[in-house]
């Protein structure tokens, strides 16, 4: 079972979304372990007023946590400033000394690299929100032209393809405003003759048949 899940993990990784998720929740866990570890020896160094003892476990604290955050700030300024540069964004390069360290970029004194500072990565994110707000409202233009053209095209093909309903008037006959059926040649419409009920004549009872005289004996 254990052999699977790793497996199973394993492959889910080949996704960077997916593998950046799993990082920052592991990271997010040991962060949490490691404040639950120092927090009880903390709070006796400050009881027994042990103030260089507190100082020196909140200097391991920083440390420890500086070992799982900076991977994950790293990965992350490198995933902003690959977008950044494909919106055209300039991002300043890295400083090529500890000298050369400015308010863009912060070294890692746990592992010696850089990535950007809070400052470079508000700016980066800001631009790229502008960025993608205007891919976003170009895209737009096109479509509603697109759907435009779309639907002029259906719409004509629609009025061209449509079949014609037959003419119910008999031939030499028109029909006018009203929807009647119109004598060409004498400009009446035309009527059918309706049979009325009240003059139709009655029907004539059958007479019953008479009987033949008896023979004369």
């Amino acid at each position: 079972m254990l052999v699977m899940t790793a497996f199973f993990l394993k492959q889910l990784r080949r996704i960077r979304l997916v593998a950046d998720w799993l990082d920052d929740r592991q990271a997010t866990l040991d962060i949490h372990k490691l404040r639950e570890r120092y927090a009880p020896l903390v709070a006796e160094a400050e009881k027994q007023k042990d103030w260089n003892g507190r100082n020196k476990l909140l200097e391991e604290q920083h440390f420890d946590s500086n070992l799982i955050l900076h991977p994950v700030y790293a990965r992350k300024g490198e995933r902003l400033t690959e977008k950044a540069r494909r919106y055209g964004i300039t991002v300043p390069s890295e400083p090529s000394s500890n000298a050369d360290d400015g308010e863009d970029w912060y070294l890692s004194n746990v592992y010696g690299f850089w990535f950007p500072s809070p400052q470079l990565t508000q700016r980066l994110q800001r631009e790229i929100r502008d960025e993608e707000r205007a891919s976003y409202d170009e895209f737009r233009k096109w479509a509603t032209l697109v759907f435009a053209i779309v639907g002029s095209l259906l719409a004509f093909i629609s009025v061209r393809t449509k079949q014609k309903q037959p003419d119910p008037c008999p031939r030499n006959y028109y029909r006018n405003d009203s929807g009647e059926c119109v004598s060409a040649l004498s400009g009446r419409p035309e009527k059918k003759a309706i049979p009325d009920q009240r003059t139709s004549p009655p029907l004539e009872k059958p007479t019953p048949a008479r009987k033949s005289p008896a023979p004369l004996q």
